[in-house]
């Protein structure tokens, strides 16, 4: 089975940010090219368990003789069983046993999450597994709010299933395996952020598109938008920071003082993400201009709640101003990320003069991109020629890998890979 590569894309928001927090619905896609691969391969000593992470300049061993005996302490207290039953929380008892026999070292690192939720993962999915390196990469900006750590989860999980025979399946994912690659990178999630809503997994497991709404019951309801075409985008990162917190916070602030002018702003929102979800499931040619018109007005409405930026406005004027498409924020706003969905007759000197443009003058990052798309997706190596096999190893595992580099080798029209998925 060894060497294989997993892989998970990342997320954005299309329609109804914000209002989600009020159950209202909304719509998430991945965006197919800016992915996480996990490398999974013969690690260079015999007792050890690797996790190398170039991103965040991480790389941990542990010995496994060492996690073979808190597996011990756990199958003896009945805390692994539990564990492995409940895929909707962590097992606490399980996590204080990790901390203070496997985390201990990292406790106080900004590498303790990864860390946490790798060993979580492991001892859950693949505890016998031994003499092994997990090498991961990504090409999405970390920290930006377009799901990195959720499809970290997802590549963690899928490659863990497979080592530990829970997915047996050689040539494409099941129905079956999907569903327990998606609850377990719920459980990775929870190790990242604690209490997660589930949607970016749900969209790095699944791919392509899923309509959510938060019930009454604390519970979200997921629809998935399956086979709708991919949609030329280019994703622009402000690496303006922002606190998800004090924004939600202050749009909550504007609709306890004006209910009557405010609510009905967020009723609206999910009414277009409704729609939206409608034109995705049914996009074609003589469509595609509402589905640009319903982007449009969405980022008016999260506007008037007082959560763009002048920095996100930069964007959003220049793209009206070449006329590129429809442009609006992604996710908390205040900074962060915008989306642009291009017009059908967009030329690529139009699409270079806007990067060109945002990065010279405003240093903006931006990625071209579909959105939708494949979900999480694995590739064994040994499918290919060993020269190549070769090369994206040592991608994958140096401590720097341009973005253009582990698109094109990985996922590009240039691959020699095949991904099942």
């Amino acid at each position: 089975m060894i060497p294989f590569i997993t892989s998970a894309p990342g997320k954005v928001i299309i329609f109804g940010e914000h209002s989600a927090v009020y159950n209202e619905p909304a719509v998430a896609a991945s965006v197919s090219s800016l992915r996480t691969f996990l490398l999974v391969e013969d690690g260079a000593h015999r007792d050890t368990v690797a996790l190398n992470f170039p991103d965040i300049k991480f790389h941990h061993e542990w010995r496994h003789s060492e996690i073979h005996q808190v597996i011990k302490l756990a199958e003896a207290d009945g805390l692994l069983t539990k564990a492995r039953k409940d895929t909707n929380n962590l097992s606490q008892p399980l996590v204080t046993l990790l901390e203070e026999k496997l985390l201990g070292s990292l406790k106080e690192s900004l590498h303790f999450h990864a860390a946490f939720c790798f060993i979580y993962l492991y001892v859950c999915l693949c505890p016998n597994v031994n003499h092994v390196k997990f090498s991961l990469k990504s090409t999405l900006p970390i920290g930006a709010g377009l799901g990195s750590s959720a499809s970290i989860s997802v590549a963690l999980s899928l490659a863990m299933a497979k080592l530990g025979g829970h997915i047996k399946s050689t040539e494409s994912l099941t129905s079956a395996d999907k569903k327990y690659i998606n609850s377990w990178s719920f459980i990775g999630e929870k190790c990242i952020h604690g209490t997660p809503s589930g949607i970016d997994n749900a969209v790095a497991t699944y791919g392509n598109a899923v309509l959510f709404k938060k019930e009454d019951n604390g519970s979200t309801n997921f629809q998935f938008i399956d086979n709708f075409p991919k949609i030329p985008m280019i994703l622009t990162y402000t690496r303006i920071p922002r606190s998800t917190k004090v924004l939600v916070s202050n749009v909550r602030e504007l609709v306890e003082k004006y209910p009557s002018i405010f609510k009905p702003i967020l009723q609206s929102m999910g009414h277009l993400a409704n729609d939206g979800a409608d034109i995705l499931r049914n996009l074609n040619d003589k469509n595609y201009n509402d589905l640009l018109e319903l982007v449009r007005v969405n980022h008016g409405l999260l506007v008037s709640l007082g959560v763009s930026h002048p920095g996100l406005e930069i964007i959003k004027s220049l793209s009206d101003t070449m006329d590129l498409g429809s442009t609006k924020l992604t996710g908390a706003g205040g900074g962060g990320c915008s989306l642009t969905i291009l017009k059908k007759d967009v030329t690529q000197d139009q699409i270079k003069t806007f990067k060109s443009i945002l990065k010279e003058k405003h240093n903006y990052g931006t990625y071209d991109t579909d959105l939708g798309g494949m979900g999480c997706s694995f590739v064994s190596l040994d499918s290919i020629p060993e020269k190549d096999a070769i090369v994206i190893k040592a991608i994958l595992e140096a401590r720097e890998s341009p973005r253009e580099q582990l698109t094109k080798f990985l996922f590009s029209d240039e691959s020699v890979l095949t991904w099942k998925f």
